[in-house]
């Protein structure tokens, strides 16, 4: 399935985001690749730019994994410059609004599968408050990276 297709079974993707949901936040540098790794999540990951609430997450408890990847694969090529992506830095939806987030489905052309977790209006003119929130997410994060399942000569 490619994420061109992913529409076709986003059925859950419309749905409120529940607190048992793994989200997702794209890994596109490989100085933070290296580090999570290494068991350290950059709280970059999870940083947007100043004044900026939400954070873009893929809900992987609903897409599946090779589409999650593609999508985040397209997004890595469309940065400039282009990136590669190498994984998830993955919280649930309730150790985010444990940190005090809200998190919100907000599908996209091209990724149904997309939520934003959503910091509080006290961030907005506040860079070192959405520092600290940035690294409270970071904390409750795991590591899961993206190996493209090998080819086994099998498919045609």
């Amino acid at each position: 399935m490619t994420a061109a297709d992913a529409s076709a079974n986003a059925t859950d993707s419309q749905e409120p985001v529940r607190e048992w949901e793994e989200l997702g936040g794209g890994v596109f540098s490989r100085s933070h690749y290296r580090r999570a790794a290494n068991g350290v999540i950059p709280y970059q990951v999870f940083l947007e730019r100043a004044g900026e609430r939400n954070i873009s997450v893929d809900r992987l408890s609903t897409a599946p994994a090779a589409v999650a990847a593609a999508i985040a694969s397209e997004v890595a090529a469309q940065r400039d410059p282009p990136r590669s992506f190498y994984g998830w830095a993955v919280i649930s939806a309730e150790h985010a609004m444990e940190a005090g987030c809200y998190v919100q489905a907000s599908p996209l052309p091209g990724n149904p599968y997309h939520a934003d977790i959503i910091m509080p209006d006290s961030i907005l003119d506040n860079r070192e408050e959405q520092r600290l929130y940035s690294v409270a997410l970071a904390g409750k994060a795991d590591w899961r990276p993206w190996q493209p399942p090998e080819m086994d000569g099998s498919e045609s």
